[in-house]
């Protein structure tokens, strides 16, 4: 006699909205299926209204791409992933990297512009990550290969880019903080009185560790007649490059650190890697092990590991969002 409906699985958009590029895709949940993604470009100078118009032609044209020939109205939940901090309680982005999103009521516009009635939810992209990675990827592998429930998984997200962004999972969910401000682990000092950060510190774990800090440090050995990417520095170590392989190594010692901190702050079981510099192989050898001497608890460090969801874990994370939060709603109000 019992329903059958509840059995199908469920449907939800993700957007992920960057300094560069905004991407949607639509998942079903169980079952872990993205059945369609696309991306368009940002246009960081478009107005608020503007940027609405061309997401929902964006979702419009990933719902007809999609196997499922859905509309709109069978979306079971819309999460949007952000550069910023988002308020849980007021879904406003406080600080950010695109402007036009910032203090904005987003829940009544979004709303508007989509003529949608289902669950929403925001948050910061970081947050998007790192549920991604608990639920559809390394987190995910590691913990069905050593048998650890997700509601059981703590896993941190760190996403080394043009920043650097954290996410935390405690037992399956994800820890927002107050004010959303939770995970901010760019801004913890690695160095004291180091180089100065924009947020008004100085020797933020960011200026250290992003991608963008990588770079500034090699050009600075090199002094500074050719700016190199930082794909472009790990080419040149391979070749026996002096001045690389020590910026490399100094790179490495500078996430030994902060990775220790971290890992004596949550001891997770996992901590993964996201952005550009988490693609270059050569950070991680060794890491787990080191980490185990910077650790309080030494035995049986926490796995460092690259993330899987490559590109699209922002994207998936925060289509994710929407079932979290009936999870939590879940918890609370038995």
């Amino acid at each position: 006699t019992g329903d059958m409906s509840t059995n199908k699985p469920k449907l939800y958009i993700g957007v992920d909205v960057g300094g560069t590029k905004t991407e949607v895709c639509l998942i079903s949940m169980p079952g872990r299926k993205v059945h369609s993604r696309e991306r368009i470009h940002t246009n960081r100078h478009a107005t608020f209204p503007e940027f609405l118009k061309e997401l929902k032609e964006l979702i419009e044209r990933v719902l007809v791409k999609s196997d499922l020939n859905v509309s709109l109205t069978a979306v079971d939940g819309i999460g949007m992933g952000l550069p910023g901090s988002v308020d849980p309680r007021t879904h406003v982005m406080a600080q950010g990297s695109i402007s036009f999103l910032k203090n904005q009521k987003l829940e009544p516009a979004v709303r508007e512009a989509f003529q949608y009635q289902g669950p929403l939810h925001f948050d910061n992209d970081a947050n998007c990550f790192a549920l991604a990675e608990a639920y559809f990827g390394a987190g995910h592998t590691w913990a069905t290969q050593n048998q650890v429930p997700l509601d059981e998984l703590c896993l941190v997200g760190i996403t080394l880019g043009t920043g650097v962004g954290g996410g935390l999972i405690v037992n399956g969910n994800l820890i927002r903080g107050r004010r959303g401000g939770a995970g901010e682990i760019g801004h913890v000092t690695l160095i004291e009185s180091g180089y100065p950060c924009y947020c008004g510190k100085f020797g933020c774990s960011e200026q250290y560790l992003s991608g963008t800090a990588f770079e500034r440090a090699y050009a600075t050995r090199a002094s500074a007649l050719h700016h190199l990417k930082g794909s472009e520095i790990f080419k040149i170590a391979e070749n026996r490059d002096p001045l690389a392989i020590a910026t490399i190594e100094y790179y490495r010692d500078h996430l030994v650190t902060f990775l220790s901190n971290v890992a004596n702050f949550l001891d997770p079981h996992v901590i993964v890697l996201g952005g550009g510099m988490s693609t270059q192989k050569r950070i991680y050898p060794g890491i787990s092990e080191r980490l185990s001497k910077g650790c309080f608890l030494t035995e049986n460090p926490p796995a460092v590991l690259q993330n899987e969801c490559g590109e699209s874990a922002g994207v998936v994370g925060a289509a994710l969002l929407s079932l979290f939060e009936k999870k939590e709603h879940h918890d609370h109000h038995p």
